[in-house]
């Protein structure tokens, strides 16, 4: 199995942005849902699905948004 540097080097830079992200996203989700006096693990577990699953998706959007950007500049330089 060959593996794909390119693809490699965007999932590590992925996953080591989302980590700080979710884990301050999840914390302050935490926070704001007991400031309302929600306690029950079964809402606030949904309610940090909710917001770290719509945090992935922008992030990764604009993650691969960045290395794209990367590669069309590499393959325009290659031409020349």
């Amino acid at each position: 199995m060959k593996i794909n540097k390119k693809a490699m080097r965007e999932a590590i830079f992925d996953t080591a942005l989302g980590l700080p992200i979710n884990w301050f996203f999840a914390y302050i989700t935490i926070v704001v849902l007991m400031l309302f006096g929600i306690n029950s693990a079964l809402m606030i577990s949904i309610a940090q699905v909710v917001v770290l699953t719509i945090l992935a998706l922008i992030r990764k959007y604009l993650v691969r948004i960045y290395f794209k950007q990367g590669e069309d500049y590499e393959d325009t330089k290659s031409r020349n």
